[in-house]
């Protein structure tokens, strides 16, 4: 809830007229998962080595020192495990070494990933300290030619789960200003508005606390400075440092934390990720062979570069997720081309320093026919447009047909040989209703453009009979 006294605290940090110290940057670095190799990528893709979160970790520190920050600040999840704390040990270690040289301190909170890893790993560095060990708050001041720039709010995980907001204490107990127009920050690995067992919190928590701004980790897709809370102190998700897979498209990097006069909090997201994803449609003409889909996808290759490096951004390797739309003629023949994976893994294309290649291949066509019209028959190819028709709007038959479906495949779900995949980090429940619903909608597509297919075949060969 908002008050007077909070109203008060905010103006006197903010204000750019008080004379008050200010002035400064850091560096923020969200998820890592050191340890982790990305997924997705071709094995005989030139430079892998260059595309891993420790190679991104490099060039973030090359990034501090070169801005000459007064702190790095690590969100969580510095390490993928346990297991993977000797993967990671060297690269955090030249990391830091790096930072002690040029006089730049760092700091950091533990994930969940790493809530036993990090803290072994830290014992053993020099130039790593942990805030709010054993899940208790903690305040740490950001000092710079004996001055304080900021002071750090934050929580680290006691251990992997945790199914309580850890906010309520500090809601309680805020922290206290170090001195007038320097920023208090938040650093918290957390599920906002989530649920779970990885310290779920709510907005509104966030709006409770004091705060100049919120730096968070947990979630991948970045979202600092998309939002600021009613005060207008920014807050959000730094996102990993590199996409892990094709599951994390777009902008990935550090955050430069601008500590303006006055106590202001500007970031400024630097987009420098080795490795990059993108989600691309490609809307096909109706009259096209299935060779030419290849040279369309080579074609936005180039567009999709060029658009980067025309922004300044210049990833060593750039994977696509390709989706074909439009409602081209041959359906069959076109899905037959894309499900077959050589084509996949042939496009591949330099594009000045960028190495392109395609993740994945995938239709969602719409068929070249009236489904209200063919759903009046009552053979197989309209009994499947019926249901696809019934697919898109909700209602009780639609809810039973879902309820069929559920029940068909949910025995399959759960057999062992799918454990591995709902271990992934993006997994999405198939059964969820949404899931079911597009994954129904897509097969029964596919299934009547075949299905019509097969009887135009069918309905030539009849007349050539006849003839």
């Amino acid at each position: 809830m908002w008050t007077p006294d909070r109203e008060a605290l905010y103006s006197s940090s903010m204000g750019s007229n008080s004379g008050s110290s200010g002035g400064g940057k850091l560096l923020a670095i969200g998820d890592m998962h050191l340890g982790m190799q990305p997924s997705g990528v071709p094995a005989d893709l030139p430079g892998l080595d260059k595309l891993t979160p420790a190679a991104a970790l490099k060039a973030a520190i090359a990034l501090a020192i070169d801005e000459e920050v007064d702190g790095v600040l690590f969100a969580g999840d510095l390490v993928e495990n346990m297991n993977a704390r000797f993967e990671a040990l060297r690269p955090l270690e030249l990391a830091l070494t790096s930072l002690k040289a040029a006089g730049i301190g760092a700091w950091a909170v533990v994930g969940n990933h790493d809530a036993d890893a990090l803290p072994s790993l830290a014992a053993t560095l020099d130039g790593l300290e942990l805030i709010g060990l054993g899940g208790e708050w903690e305040v740490k001041t950001i000092e710079s030619k004996g001055r304080p720039v900021a002071t750090i709010c934050g929580w680290s995980f006691p251990s992997r789960h945790h199914n309580s907001s850890p906010l309520p204490g500090l809601i309680k107990n805020p922290p206290t200003r170090a001195e007038k127009g320097v920023p208090i920050l938040g650093l918290l690995h957390g599920d906002l508005n989530g649920s779970g067992p990885y310290a779920p919190f709510r907005r509104t928590e966030l709006d409770s606390v004091p705060l100049d701004g919120w730096l968070l980790g947990h979630v991948h897709v970045p979202s600092l400075g998309a939002a600021t809370l009613p005060g207008g102190q920014p807050f959000g998700y730094l996102g990993s440092l590199v996409g892990l897979d094709g599951g994390e498209p777009g902008d990935h990097g550090p955050w430069l934390i601008h500590l303006e006069e006055g106590g202001r909090v500007r970031p400024e997201h630097v987009v420098n990720a080795p490795l990059r994803w993108e989600e691309v449609e490609i809307e096909l003409p109706e009259e096209i062979l299935p060779d030419a889909m290849g040279d369309l996808v080579m074609d936005r290759a180039l567009e999709v570069a060029g658009a980067l490096h025309g922004r300044g951004i210049e990833p060593h390797a750039l994977g696509l997720r390709v989706t074909f739309t439009g409602r081209p003629k041959g359906q069959a023949e076109l899905e037959r081309w894309v499900d077959d994976e050589d084509h996949r893994s042939k496009i591949r294309r330099s594009i000045e320093k960028t190495e392109v290649f395609v993740h994945k291949l995938r239709t969602a066509f719409e068929l070249p026919i009236d489904l209200n019209r063919l759903a009046r028959s009552d053979d197989p190819a309209g009994l499947l447009a019926s249901d696809l028709l019934l697919l898109s709007t909700p209602s009780p038959e639609r809810d039973a047909l879902l309820e069929l479906a559920h029940g068909a495949l949910e025995e399959e779900a759960a057999k062992g040989r799918w454990h591995e995949v709902r271990q992934q980090r993006h997994y999405d429940d198939p059964l969820a209703e949404e899931a079911l619903i597009e994954r129904l909608q897509r097969a029964g597509t596919r299934a009547l453009g075949s299905l019509l297919a097969q009887q135009e075949d069918g309905g030539t060969d009849e007349e050539e009979a006849r003839a």
